[in-house]
């Protein structure tokens, strides 16, 4: 859907026009992973330069009428209308694989997150009531998919702060069930407001950049803080489950 929406901008064409197909490792050469940013970045990138690649053939041709008839006009008279496109890193951008040194990224994303929290004083129990975050993605590509990568990255940054305790014992992880392992449910999740800011990216598709890992650094840091103002007491461990809390609070 991302890569769509990508391909029918710079095509300057209808969404439903653009068609991705099935994919097959023999027709490519190893790319790398599949990860969060980079596929926006890197491949949504390779998308859009390599649409604009085949909308400059069809102007070079000097072909006339709308996209669909223009195309097959050109492959009437030259055969097969294809691109192709290798990634090329950001100009200025030095990283060196085997020191580990260098630019690590080549942008770099912001966000502000806030979190409004309630205590029960009695069980030491705390709820996230409602929750903004606002970040910087460079371009929104497309608003639904953006937004709902937030809230999903935010919905885990809850769970990270408040309930999902991890215990090891001799190197394994003893409470791997979802019976002892406590996740928030649709029930401990707020409303989650998102609101976007953009400042285009020159090396990304549209001017997009990274918006997928943000959601998972600053929930619990705003938790956490939440919590300090609401009892009183510093909180620098999570999760902030309601022993931890009641220790806390009963400590200071």
């Amino acid at each position: 859907m991302l890569f769509r929406s990508i391909a029918a901008q710079a095509l300057n064409v209808p969404y439903d026009l653009v068609e991705v197909a099935e994919q097959d490792t023999a027709n490519v050469p190893n790319s790398g992973p599949t990860v969060a940013s980079r596929t926006c970045m890197v491949v949504g990138k390779l998308v859009e330069t390599a649409a604009l690649g085949l909308k400059a053939k069809l102007d070079v041709a000097g072909l006339s009428g709308d996209f669909p008839a223009r195309c097959a006009e050109y492959i009437r008279l030259n055969g097969p209308l294809k691109q192709f496109e290798k990634y090329q890193g950001p100009p200025g951008i030095q990283w060196d694989d085997h020191a580990y040194q260098g630019d690590a990224y080549s942008a770099y994303g912001y966000a502000v997150y806030v979190a409004e929290i309630a205590v029960d004083t009695l069980t030491y129990e705390a709820t996230v009531t409602d929750f903004v975050a606002v970040q910087e993605v460079g371009r929104v590509i497309h608003p639904v998919i953006a937004a709902g990568q937030i809230e999903g990255g935010v919905a885990q940054g809850i769970g990270y702060a408040l309930y999902e305790n991890v215990q090891w014992k001799d190197g394994q992880m003893v409470n791997n069930q979802m019976t002892n392992y406590i996740m928030p449910t649709a029930a401990d999740v707020p409303p989650i407001r998102v609101f976007f800011t953009e400042t285009p990216y020159a090396h990304g598709p549209g001017g997009a950049k990274g918006i997928g890992e943000l959601p998972m650094d600053g929930p619990a840091p705003a938790i956490a803080n939440a919590l300090e103002n609401a009892l009183g007491v510093p909180f620098n461990e999570i999760p902030a489950i309601p022993e931890r809390i009641m220790t806390a609070v009963q400590g200071r």
